[in-house]
């Protein structure tokens, strides 16, 4: 069972997917989802709500006992996570033959009438561009007061609104600092249009006013490949040169290129 979550701090939404074929027939079968779920709340701090996408989750109990059994175990899933803060779950996606009827809160048919439910403001945004989004990745490195980003597949930034979809999910991202950061990115999935250089200089820019001290990128996806921040072929490499500033230790960089 693998999940995907989207954390939408300012408006306080925990977005989850199952990215492959789940089958949950036994209580069991429950834990991984719960495992996966809590540690993505190890960067929540106050009451949120849950939308799940439910199209790939099937519950299919083997026997009459087990679907009692697991229907129990649904009762404690839901009581455990509103001990830590959920105030509110519902699906979407729902199909009746996968068993969601055996789901312990509301799913509906369409991701629409689920945000409804959560009184979430409809994204405006086209299907390509919430894939873009998704396929940004963070990873906060708090002690070395920066900010990795990766992306989940490639990408290639060729228009101002792709830029817009970065900023806007960078910012969301932030709510969870407190302090100066460097941005560290992982080019290895990335290129960008030269046209769009002049903007991601002015959104740099903008962003120092968020406390960004540093750009830096590793791992470009080609040896002539152009980006309009410094790069470098080595993760060890660009947290050296963060290093150089006291944020980000190059011991702790766990570059496979360092054992070479």
């Amino acid at each position: 069972m693998k999940l995907e979550f989207e954390a939408d701090y300012r408006s306080k939404i925990l977005e989850m997917k199952f990215s492959e074929s789940s089958i949950i027939r036994s209580r069991e079968d429950l834990q991984p989802w719960k495992d996966q779920w809590t540690k993505a709340l190890m960067s929540w701090h106050s009451p949120y709500k849950a939308l799940i996408d439910c199209t790939n989750l099937s519950i299919s109990p083997l026997n009459a006992s087990l679907e009692e059994q697991i229907k129990k175990s649904f009762e404690t899933f839901i009581t455990f996570f509103k001990g830590f803060y959920l105030r509110k779950v519902v699906g979407f996606g729902l199909d009746k033959t996968k068993g969601h009827n055996l789901l312990p809160f509301k799913v509906y048919n369409l991701l629409e009438d689920a945000q409804s439910e959560l009184n979430i403001r409809k994204d405006k945004l086209s299907q390509q561009s919430n894939d873009f989004r998704s396929s940004i990745l963070f990873d906060n490195h708090f002690r070395q007061h920066t900010i990795e980003v990766s992306f989940s597949q490639q990408c290639h930034i060729t228009e101002i609104e792709q830029l817009t979809v970065f900023k806007s999910k960078l910012l969301n991202n932030l709510m969870q600092w407190h302090s100066s950061w460097n941005l560290l990115i992982d080019c290895s999935a990335l290129e960008v249009d030269p046209k769009t250089h002049k903007e991601f200089e002015s959104m740099f820019k903008s962003l120092k006013g968020f406390f960004l001290k540093k750009v830096v990128g590793y791992s470009p996806k080609a040896d002539k490949t152009m980006y309009p921040f410094v790069v470098y072929k080595a993760r060890h490499r660009a947290a050296a040169e963060l290093d150089s500033e006291g944020n980000f230790s190059g011991e702790s960089a766990n570059c496979a290129s360092r054992k070479g």
